[in-house]
């Protein structure tokens, strides 16, 4: 399984990486929301992780959307990441096409265990 990590938290990003190179997948990382669009427009992903605020300018929702409006994004399952906790953040993840909705901070085995699901 390819999984594409977009965090601008370069400390979170390595984090989650190594977590799921770990449990044997394959992992690369994209910086921001421009990084992570041009990586899915050029690359084959079986799942994105996406956080939901980036430092960039552009946040998770947005980047959604633009994935989803591309051909090789369309279909892709993603898995948003969030510090926010509200029912709000939950709906407007799946509103413009997120698959799962994690908040942080969360445990190692569960982030794994969601990424795996994707599938």
């Amino acid at each position: 399984m390819r999984v594409l990590i977009v965090d601008d938290n370069e400390e979170l990003r390595g984090f989650l990486a190594l977590c799921l190179t770990e449990a044997a997948l394959e992992v690369v990382e994209a910086r921001d929301a421009a990084d992570a669009l041009h990586k899915v427009e050029a690359e084959k992903f079986d799942a994105l992780v996406i956080d939901s605020i980036m430092d960039d300018g552009e946040d998770g929702i947005t980047l959604t959307q633009k994935i989803r409006a591309t051909r090789s994004g369309r279909h892709i399952p993603i898995l948003m990441m969030s510090s926010v906790s509200t029912a709000l953040a939950r709906r407007m993840a799946t509103s413009v096409g997120c698959n799962e909705f994690m908040v942080k901070p969360f445990g190692q085995l569960q982030f794994i265990d969601q990424v795996k699901n994707l599938r």
